[in-house]
């Protein structure tokens, strides 16, 4: 399906950007690596919520350019997270209010909880910690929160409106 095949290509994009070296041996072995990450999950990818038809080259392409700016955004926050990071740990008074929210997701797929979990994981200072068995909603550790709600918007306004758009 040519969700996997861009799913594969970011995937090896990922790897290049966490080896620091963007050539064609690392992106061949991001591809491979990626290969079997998307072969073991391969129950969650093809979930049923999700229609299968053939993609035409212009729906390729559409979601090609959704997961470039997934990854961008991504990246922002990231960026951002680690700044914020920074600033608590520099600081002279460990000024931090840790806690645990329940998060309600929009996302509906397997594949998009699973996505947008792990790049909230992978966002210093969060931690995705539990999922509710209906599905709904993500229990996330934060290790500064000063509004909830404000933190919420934050998850809504980027990481899940695009993890939405690629995966439902």
């Amino acid at each position: 399906m040519p969700k996997h095949i861009s799913l594969n290509i970011i995937l090896a994009v990922i790897w290049c950007l966490l080896q620091e070296k963007f050539d064609l041996p690392e992106f061949v072995i991001g591809a491979v690596l990626g290969y079997l990450v998307i072969y073991l999950h391969k129950s969650i990818l093809d979930d049923q919520n999700t229609q299968r038809r053939v993609l035409s080259a212009k729906d390729y392409l559409g979601f090609l350019a959704k997961s470039l700016r997934y990854i961008i955004i991504f990246m922002i926050e990231v960026i951002k997270a680690n700044f914020e990071v920074v600033k608590i740990v520099l600081s002279p008074k460990l000024n931090m209010t840790p806690g645990i929210i329940a998060y309600k997701m929009d996302v509906e797929t397997d594949a998009g909880i699973t996505l947008l979990a792990n790049s909230i994981t992978l966002t210093p200072g969060t931690l995705s910690v539990d999922i509710s068995e209906d599905k709904k909603t993500l229990y996330i550790h934060a290790l500064h929160i000063e509004d909830a709600r404000e933190l919420e918007q934050s998850i809504r306004d980027s990481l899940e409106k695009y993890t939405k758009e690629i995966l439902g």
